[in-house]
């Protein structure tokens, strides 16, 4: 049913539905002092700084999530490339022990081909 309303209609409804929303929340802050500098803030100017102020916060906290994540992202690069370096650097510490094996292997596939005309 949603996926049949416009995006017109769905801007209506949410532009709406945040109006109904703030008009709820500024019943709520009735009677509330809050003085700055000495003046009292209330009504629609107190409403739009408390928003103003969850805006600002709301803009810290992605930042602050997204700069934690690249953060991370950026150590288990760097983790990885340090397992890839300590497997490489086992793999060339293990080749000796492996020389025999690979000359046989390698022996039997020489001498295993077929040839062709």
């Amino acid at each position: 049913m949603i996926s049949n309303i416009t995006s017109n209609k769905r801007v209506a409804i949410i532009l709406l539905s945040i109006l109904v929303f703030a008009m709820i929340v500024l019943s709520s802050f009735h009677g509330m002092d809050v003085q700055i500098d000495g003046e009292d803030i209330d009504g629609v100017g107190g409403f739009f700084g408390i928003v103003l102020g969850c805006g600002i916060a709301i803009v810290a906290v992605v930042f602050a999530l997204g700069l934690t994540g690249m953060v991370l992202a950026g150590v288990a690069m760097l983790l990885c490339v340090i397992f890839a370096i300590v497997l490489g650097s086992l793999a060339l510490a293990m080749l000796p022990l492996l020389f025999p094996v690979l000359l046989v292997v390698g022996l039997v596939a020489l001498f295993s081909r077929r040839k062709t005309a």
